[in-house]
């Protein structure tokens, strides 16, 4: 299995977007793929988990009106017997004081009658407010049960409309995200396309090191007399170093209409330009092995691989592949370079770039 180092560039400026739109769901293009797919479904899901809490909500309310219907009979029976046992204890307690009044001395008679007077004032407010001190002790439990009551009426009145409400939020963040992706198509099908050629360059042996998004600055630019241009850095979308030398990759995941538009920029002129700028710096920076020939150079080779279709057209220094075709074509050519000679270039431009 090939050596994969670092992550596609498209990827990595993907998730930077998702980002910045709040989207941390999606850690792969599967999961975007997914995602979309699943789109509806996933709306769908929402709506039935909705509909399934508020059922629930509606029986647990019922049941607690239930038991809070059994609660409150029980509380106010319960403050009827205290409140009865006071106004009798009361009414015994001033029928005792009466008898002893009626043949106490006059003093006692006194005191007496004023206990007795304190007797009947209780016992007036108890049996004056008696329905009034009944009511205070079940308010509580009344107020629950008004509560639960008015609501379980809204919820079972307008079961759409509070399934529709309750389930916006976490809609909205699906068709927020939906909305992203479709925002971000060009960058999703670079990424796909990038992401495939990683995945068909892994099946190869591991005589080959991928390097993604491979970043290059020059402190002096490249000047390149043939064009009159000087290169200032590079960015490449795979760099693919093998015993057969170093293959630039540049892919793109277009249509056939977008291939034939006049639109959309040729990538052939860019990687001609980063080839050359690579060609400098490897055959001058990097030592090889010695040959009792002389010294070797490191053969550079560009290839734009399009994911499902190609231009007819052939086109000089670079090769236009399609992905079913790429790794046939790597292949092809013989070693020139050794295993040593292959992680020693990787290593070397890894330091260079990136």
């Amino acid at each position: 299995m090939a050596r994969i180092i670092g992550q596609v560039e498209s990827l990595k400026t993907l998730k930077a977007e998702l980002n910045k739109r709040n989207i941390s769901r999606f850690s792969s293009v599967g999961d975007i793929k997914r995602f979309c797919k699943e789109f509806s479904k996933e709306k769908q899901i929402v709506l039935e988990s909705q509909e399934n809490s508020l059922i629930e909500e509606i029986k647990l309310k019922s049941e607690r009106i239930r038991d809070n219907g059994n609660r409150l009979e029980l509380v106010r029976n319960i403050e009827i017997g205290r409140l009865n046992a006071s106004i009798e204890s009361y009414k015994k307690s001033k029928e005792n004081l009466e008898k002893k009044r009626s043949s106490a001395f006059f003093l006692f008679k006194v005191i007496l009658f004023f206990r007795i007077r304190k007797l009947n004032k209780k016992l007036l407010y108890l049996t004056d407010n008696y329905e009034l001190i009944i009511n205070s002790s079940i308010r509580d439990i009344q107020k629950e049960i008004y509560h639960d009551s008015n609501s379980l009426t809204y919820l079972s009145e307008n079961k759409q409309k509070v399934i529709y409400e309750r389930s916006k939020p976490e809609i909205n963040q699906l068709e927020h995200a939906r909305k992203a992706i479709d925002e971000l198509r060009p960058l999703i099908a670079g990424a796909v396309g990038e992401s495939l050629v990683e995945k068909e360059i892994g099946k190869l042996s591991d005589n080959y090191t991928l390097i993604n998004d491979y970043n290059l600055k020059f402190r002096h630019p490249v000047y390149n007399r043939k064009t009159n241009d000087r290169i200032y850095s590079i960015q490449l979308d795979h760099l693919l170093v093998s015993q057969a030398g170093i293959f630039i990759l540049e892919t793109k995941n277009w249509s056939k209409k977008s291939i034939n538009s006049f639109d959309l920029r040729s990538p052939v002129d860019q990687i001609i330009r980063t080839n050359y700028a690579l060609f400098v710096v490897a055959n001058n920076k990097i030592r090889l092995d010695k040959h009792h020939w002389g010294t070797k150079q490191i053969p550079i080779r560009s290839i734009i691989v399009m994911i499902h279709s190609k231009p007819k057209e052939e086109f000089k220094y670079v090769k236009i592949k399609l992905l079913k075709e790429l790794n046939s074509y790597l292949e092809y050519f013989d070693p020139i370079l050794s295993n040593s000679e292959v992680e020693s270039v990787a290593n070397s431009l890894l330091r260079k770039g990136n």
